[in-house]
């Protein structure tokens, strides 16, 4: 197991430096699980509309905030791109629901 000093404030470290850290100990998996979480919060609260409208809300708002934590660096490509994948199903999806009325 390894172990982890615990970051501090003395050298004015700032969130990011906390939120590496926590990426780190979780082995990555922190930021994913936010996102997935954020994923379903949103999907949920957008049940008012059809489920196509749903998925391409929450897919979006999950775009959106995968690539700022790309940007930070607290998730990998591949994550990232899978969020840009599931906006793009999610467009095919809609396009079908309205040829269809």
């Amino acid at each position: 197991m390894t172990n982890y000093t615990l970051p501090t404030n003395e050298t004015g470290e700032s969130f990011l430096n906390l939120f590496t850290y926590v990426n780190d100990v979780s082995d990555g998996y922190f930021f994913l699980s936010i996102l997935l979480a954020l994923f379903v919060i949103v999907f949920i609260s957008l049940k008012n509309f059809s489920n196509s409208k749903a998925f391409a809300g929450a897919s979006f708002f999950n775009m959106i905030f995968a690539i700022i934590f790309r940007v930070l660096g607290l998730i990998e490509n591949k994550w990232m791109y899978l969020s840009i994948i599931l906006v793009a199903i999610s467009i095919v999806w809609l396009h079908i629901d309205n040829s269809a009325d």
